[in-house]
């Protein structure tokens, strides 16, 4: 399967700062996989990441970035381009079974949120670099041997 296949795929935080950030060791494969993307597929992150991104962005990029980056979601977000998971009952109720069934794993809260997300929408691939998200079984997206062009 490549990326032009994909369905609905989830965004985690690094590939929003490997897009985002030219300093980035991934900024090059995160690009060249996001333009192979087809526009069919679904885009998909949660607000938790939204927030990780930013805040990241802000503390170790430049405040420019982090708020160019939030002006990128809100266009796509009106464009129907990308939908946020805004967090409710039915996910953050979710979380804490999440962190201590993967006790073993550094998770954080963002990333039990995004398990639990992926779970409930029964997304099986993602767009970012946390092999995290091999625990469940996804994929993940761009498969990088090494970050250099």
């Amino acid at each position: 399967m490549g990326a032009q296949d994909l369905y609905r795929l989830f965004i985690d935080t690094g590939a929003f700062i490997a897009l985002i950030d030219e300093r980035d060791a991934f900024h090059y494969a995160s690009k060249c996989f996001y333009a192979s993307l087809s526009k069919r597929t679904n885009l998909i992150t949660s607000i938790m990441v939204v927030a990780e991104t930013y805040t990241w962005l802000r503390y170790h990029a430049r405040c420019d970035l982090a708020i160019r980056f939030l002006d990128i979601i809100n266009q796509s977000e009106k464009a129907g381009v990308l939908e946020v998971i805004h967090l409710g009952r039915e996910i953050t109720d979710n979380v804490p079974a999440v962190l201590k069934k993967y006790r073993d794993q550094n998770l954080s809260y963002t990333d039990a949120v995004s398990f639990v997300i992926l779970e409930t929408m029964n997304i099986d691939d993602v767009f970012g670099f946390d092999s995290h998200f091999y625990v469940l079984k996804r994929n993940l997206w761009p498969s990088v041997k090494s970050a250099v062009p």
